[in-house]
C-alpha cells in the first residue's frame, strides 16, 4: 500500500518546528537559557579561560552558545551563527530601540539622527516598595540594540503614554500589563516642545495599511450578501421548511457572525481590548467558522442518505445538528488548552497572545484551524462524489414517481456540489499560502486576497444556493415577477408536497415505494 507523501513533509516540518521552538523557549543542552535572556557577545572580549566580557559582566562559558536563528515579536527566524551568552541571567537587561546616538523616528518608523545630539544615562527606576529614583542606566543594566519588534505602539496625544514604571528585574508596567524585556524598547521622543523623554514603545501586534482594508471591505460586503441570501431563504416557506433551506441558513448563519468577528478584530488594535475580551472573541469567531463548516459536511451526507434511498428521521437530524455542535464546542476547548498547556509556543495556537486570532507565524493554526476544515470538506466531497454516483443506481420507477421531486433535488444537489468545489478551492489556497510563507518566514498577519476569496464565494452562494434554490425561484416567479411560466411553478400545481418534500398527490396512479428525497 502506497501512502501519499504529503502527510509525511507536514509531519517533518511540524517536528522541525517542534525542535527548534524548544530551543527558543526553554533551556536546552545545546542553549543555556531562553533566547530573552540572550545577548549577542560576538564583538565581546573573550579571557583566557573561555568566558566573555560585556558590558561589565563576565559571561562563563557553559552560558555561551551558538545560536543560528534569532526571536522577533516571539517568533523565530533564520539567522547566521553567532555567538550569544545568558547575560539577562547574571544582570537586568533592556532594550533600547535604536543603537547610540539614534532615536526612534514615530513618522517614518526608523532610527534617524537627531538634529541635537541627546545624552540620555539616566533612568526612573520602581522598587518593590513603590518608591521611585533616577539611576544610571549603565549601573542597574544591561543595554541591548537589538531588534526585538518591528511594530512599536506610539501615542504621544495620550497622557498615559507618558506613564510607566520600570522595575528592577527590567520588567515594565503600562495599561495595567506587565510587559516582560523583549516586549518593549526604550527611546528618547519629544514629549513637549523642547522637551525630550526616555520613553518606552511596547511592541504593538496590530497591523494597518490598504492590505487591512481590501481585507475589511471584501468581507463586510461578503458578509452583506450572505445576509440577503438568509434573509431571502428565511422568508420563503417552502425553503425554510426543507431539509436542505435548514442546514444552509444554519450554514450562513455560523458563517456570518465568525466573519463578522474576524472584520472586526482585524479593525480593532488588541491593545485597547482586555486580555478576556480579545481571546474570548477569537475562540468564538473559531467556533461559528467551525461549526458552519460542520453542517457542509451534514448537507453532504444527507445528500448521500438521500440518494441511497435511506430513511433519516427527524430526530435523528436533530442529533446530528446537536453532535455537530458539540464536536464543535469539543474542539473549541482542546484550542484552550492548548494554548495554556506548556506546549512549544510554535505548537499553541496564538489566540489572545500577540493577537486575538490565530498567529499565522505559529504552526498551531495549521494542526486547530486548516486542518479539521480540509477533513471536514475532504468527507463533505467524498459524500458529495458517493452521492453522485448513486443517483444513477436509483431505480427505474423510482424516477418516474418522483420526478418532480428528483429533479427539485437533483438541482439543489448540483448547485450544492458547484459551490463546495469553489469552498476547497479557497481554503486550499490559504493552506498552500501559509505552509509557503511559513516555510519562507514571509508573514503576512492579513492577507488581502483572503478577504477577495472571501467576496467571491459570497457571489458564488448568492448564484447556486439562492439562485438555483427551486423553493425561492417558484416564490420569486409567483410574487414578484407575477409569472407562472416557471416550470417548478407547473408542476407545484400538479403534484403537493408536504414540508419535507414529501410526494402526496391523491390523484397519482403510483404510489411511492421509496422514501422522500
Amino acid at each position: 500500500m502506497s501512502t501519499s507523501p504529503i502527510p509525511k513533509l507536514a509531519l517533518l516540518l511540524v517536528c522541525l518546528a517542534a525542535q527548534h521552538s524548544l530551543s527558543a523557549e526553554t533551556p536546552t543542552v545545546t542553549h543555556p537559557c531562553a533566547y530573552a535572556n540572550t545577548v549577542n557577545i560576538t564583538d565581546g572580549l573573550r579571557l583566557k579561560d573561555g568566558s566573555y566580557s560585556y558590558a561589565g559582566v563576565v559571561v562563563p562559558p557553559e552560558l555561551l552558545a551558538e545560536y543560528s536563528f534569532k526571536v522577533i515579536d516571539g517568533v523565530e527566524y533564520r539567522a547566521p551563527k553567532h555567538l550569544r551568552g545568558c547575560v539577562c541571567l547574571l544582570k537586568p537587561c533592556i532594550s533600547f530601540c535604536c543603537p547610540r546616538g539614534l532615536v526612534f523616528d514615530a513618522k517614518g518608523w526608523n532610527c534617524t539622527a537627531p538634529h541635537q545630539e541627546r545624552q540620555i544615562t539616566h533612568v526612573e527606576l520602581t522598587y518593590d516598595n513603590r518608591t521611585v529614583d533616577q539611576v544610571r542606566i549603565s549601573d542597574r543594566f544591561v543595554v541591548r540594540t537589538e531588534l526585538g519588534c518591528r511594530n512599536k505602539f506610539v501615542d504621544k496625544k495620550h497622557e498615559t503614554f507618558w506613564q510607566w514604571d520600570l522595575f528592577e528585574n527590567g520588567s515594565l508596567l503600562r495599561d495595567s500589563r506587565l510587559w516582560s524585556t523583549d516586549e518593549y524598547c526604550f527611546s528618547p521622543l519629544q514629549h513637549k516642545a523642547e522637551e525630550w523623554e526616555l520613553t518606552p514603545l511596547s511592541c504593538e501586534r496590530f497591523q494597518t495599511g490598504y492590505r487591512v482594508w481590501i481585507y475589511a471591505i471584501c468581507s463586510i460586503i461578503a458578509i452583506l450578501i450572505n445576509i440577503f441570501i438568509l434573509s431571502l431563504l428565511g422568508s420563503v416557506r417552502d425553503a425554510r421548511k426543507s431539509h436542505y433551506g435548514q442546514v444552509i441558513i444554519y450554514y450562513l448563519l455560523a458563517m456570518i457572525v465568525g466573519y463578522s468577528l474576524l472584520v472586526y478584530l482585524a479593525l480593532k488594535n488588541p491593545v485597547k481590548l482586555s486580555h478576556s475580551a480579545c481571546r474570548n472573541i477569537g475562540l468564538l469567531a473559531y467556533f461559528c467558522i467551525m461549526l458552519s463548516f460542520a453542517f457542509l459536511a451534514i448537507c453532504s451526507f444527507d445528500f448521500l442518505q438521500k440518494f441511497r434511498l435511506k430513511p433519516c428521521k427527524n430526530w435523528l437530524r436533530r442529533l446530528s445538528y446537536f453532535l455537530a455542535v458539540v464536536l464543535v464546542v469539543s474542539l473549541r476547548f482542546v484550542l484552550s488548552f492548548a494554548q495554556d498547556s506548556s506546549l512549544p509556543k510554535h505548537f499553541k495556537p496564538g489566540i489572545g497572545e500577540d493577537y486575538c486570532w490565530f498567529d499565522v507565524r505559529l504552526w498551531g493554526i495549521l494542526v486547530y484551524y486548516y486542518a479539521p476544515i480540509v477533513l471536514l470538506l475532504i468527507f463533505s466531497i467524498v459524500c458529495c462524489l458517493k452521492a453522485y454516483f448513486s443517483i444513477y443506481e436509483l431505480p427505474p420507477d423510482t424516477q418516474y414517481i418522483l420526478g418532480t421531486q428528483l429533479r427539485i433535488v437533483k438541482t439543489h444537489f448540483y448547485a450544492f456540489c458547484a459551490y463546495l468545489v469553489g469552498v476547497f478551492a479557497v481554503w486550499l489556497r490559504e493552506v498552500v499560502v501559509y505552509i509557503m510563507a511559513r516555510v519562507r518566514e514571509h508573514f503576512f498577519i492579513i492577507d488581502f486576497w483572503s478577504g477577495i476569496c472571501i467576496l467571491g464565494l459570497a457571489i458564488a452562494g448568492f448564484i447556486l444556493l439562492l439562485g438555483k434554490n427551486m423553493h425561492v425561484k417558484s416564490w420569486w416567479a409567483i410574487n414578484v415577477e407575477s409569472s407562472q411560466t416557471d416550470l417548478s411553478v407547473i408542476n407545484a400545481r400538479v403534484y403537493n408536497f408536504n414540508e419535507k418534500g414529501d410526494l402526496k398527490s391523491s390523484d397519482s396512479p403510483y404510489q411511492p415505494t421509496v422514501t422522500s428525497l
